[in-house]
């Protein structure tokens, strides 16, 4: 692990692990490789196995929720970091982001008080959270509500990080989603200038110049888009009829 070889270092724990009794830390540091692997369902097996043995750490319950929620197991997420949260009061740092990721899963069960409510937690106790900042106010756009503070989130964002194509992306369609199109398609210009945007940012591209009366050009970037692989029924159907659909 120390030399950098993670995959290696995972075997060795793994074989410490199912070789007889090792203490926490061999534990978390299997748990954190398999992470980092993305190796979530061996993390969601070591993870359950270690709570037998270590059944009040919280950061066990952190890997747990974590694997669970990048295999979309949205309850069993949500009941693993719920737990982690119990256990990791003293940690604002880890705190803020068990409640981001609460925030994620809440979302994607239509929770969306307890999803809100996760997001206000995790900014309360990190104000420059970027990951909540742009989950959140995308996800605000996505429903079309408290739109103003979801500018304002994504606003603060890329004050903090002015070259992430990501952020930028959101940013962009929150002022979208407010109708401001003309600072919407500025910002998405910066997005695509990086020379890292994908099939997501061209097709919101031509949509706001779809708003902005550009026809021929909001079809030009879904075309871009669809060279990329965003070989979607809706992007198929708004170039071959040059009409959004929303």
């Amino acid at each position: 692990m120390a030399t950098g070889k993670p995959r290696e270092a995972a075997k060795q724990y793994t074989q410490a692990v199912e070789s007889g009794e090792v203490n926490y830390e061999v534990w978390q540091n299997l748990l954190l490789l398999e992470i980092q692997l993305e190796s979530f369902d061996d993390a969601i097996k070591h993870a359950d196995q270690a709570l037998e043995l270590f059944p009040n750490q919280g950061m066990i319950y952190y890997f747990h929720g974590f694997a669970n929620l990048r295999k979309r197991q949205y309850p069993e997420a949500i009941a693993s970091l719920e737990q982690a949260k119990k256990l990791a009061r003293s940690d604002a740092g880890f705190m803020s982001d068990i409640s981001n990721m609460l925030g994620d899963a809440y979302n994607a069960t239509k929770a969306y008080e307890k999803s809100d409510k996760a997001y206000d937690e995790a900014l309360a106790l990190n104000p420059n959270n970027t990951t909540t900042l742009n989950n959140y106010s995308y996800y605000l756009s996505l429903r079309k509500v408290n739109l103003e503070k979801a500018e304002k989130m994504s606003a603060l964002l890329i004050k903090n990080s002015p070259d992430n194509p990501t952020f930028l992306d959101t940013y962009a369609w929150v002022l979208y989603t407010r109708e401001k199109y003309r600072e919407a398609k500025k910002v998405m210009e910066r997005a695509i200038g990086t020379g890292n945007a994908n099939a997501t940012h061209f097709e919101h591209y031509g949509d706001i110049l779809f708003k902005l009366g550009d026809v021929n050009g909001a079809v030009q970037q879904w075309q871009k888009a669809r060279g990329m692989n965003a070989n979607s029924e809706t992007l198929n159907k708004k170039i071959a009829n040059r009409k959004m659909y929303e």
